[in-house]
């Protein structure tokens, strides 16, 4: 059987639900025919395999040391298990509304719950409202089948990001779409967070990554960002320096030009978007 037949087998097989396809050492999970959600390499889990992934990562540039990360949207868990080895003294709370995503969690090796690491299955914006203890880092990746809930991207809902961050708290999210399906996102990102939004496209691929922070003395950030890529990079190997090359920010722009340059960006991240990889959302 082809490829392409096997994947139309446990398309149709899925009956609706999340499903798990493997092709060689690459695990991917699926909403429906159309994109990857997230993939995993069989052989070695917890590497994060897409780029997005790896650009939601640079938080650390901003939050070197956080204390509480909080995840909307587990997908296939690659930043869960990523952060979860990787950053031992941080603890991870991942909400999930679907709990047929989070049936699927052994097949992507996503840890059991434990003292610093837990699966919630909730809606975020309930959880969000209610969490007494705030969080150094929100990273938002809640995807449905056709692309980021729109609950989840109201100028109302990124309120309650920002309320939910310790002062000095980062909110990262993956956006992905044209321009027409960005621009206004980052607008409503603008309204709350201020001139204090940073976004790079994340390489070869349609996703924008933005990192919206709560506060930060710019001066200061801009004299410490490629120093800290640099230490960064030596551990995590994620190409953080690249990334800091192609970060664009709001800061010192006006509300119009920040919009023109929004739009802008995306029309090249389009153009230079390598087409011979996998779509990802």
């Amino acid at each position: 059987m082809t490829l392409l037949g096997r994947f139309e087998e446990v398309l149709y097989k899925s009956k609706g639900k999340p499903f798990v396809f493997d092709h060689e050492d690459m695990r991917t999970l699926h909403f429906d025919g159309r994109f990857i959600q997230s993939a995993m390499s069989i052989s070695a889990p917890d590497q994060l395999m897409l780029s997005y992934t790896r650009a939601m990562m640079a938080f650390l540039l901003f939050h070197p040391q956080p204390r509480h990360v909080v995840m909307i949207g587990l997908g296939g868990g690659s930043l869960a298990k990523y952060c979860y080895r990787k950053l031992p003294t941080t603890r991870i709370t991942v909400l999930e509304l679907e709990s047929d995503v989070i049936a699927l969690r052994e097949k992507f090796a996503i840890p059991d719950d434990d003292e610093r690491f837990q699966v919630i299955h909730a809606d975020a914006a309930d959880y969000l409202t209610a969490m007494e203890e705030r969080a150094d880092v929100i990273l938002h990746d809640g995807y449905a089948a056709d692309g980021l809930a729109p609950s989840l991207s109201t100028e109302d809902f990124y309120q309650l990001c920002h309320a939910a961050l310790d002062r000095d708290g980062v909110l990262v999210s993956n956006l992905w779409g044209d321009a027409a399906d960005l621009v206004p996102m980052m607008k409503r990102l603008y309204a709350v967070f201020d001139w204090r939004l940073w976004w790079c496209s994340a390489s070869g691929s349609f996703n924008r990554i933005v990192f919206s922070v709560k506060s930060l003395d710019d001066a200061m950030f801009r004299s410490v960002l490629a120093k800290r890529a640099t230490q960064h990079d030596l551990r995590h190997k994620l190409a953080f320096c690249d990334l800091v090359d192609r970060l664009q920010t709001a800061c010192g722009k006006s509300r119009s030009d920040f919009e023109l340059i929004a739009g802008a960006d995306m029309l090249g991240a389009f153009m230079q978007a390598d087409y011979s990889g996998i779509e990802e959302e």
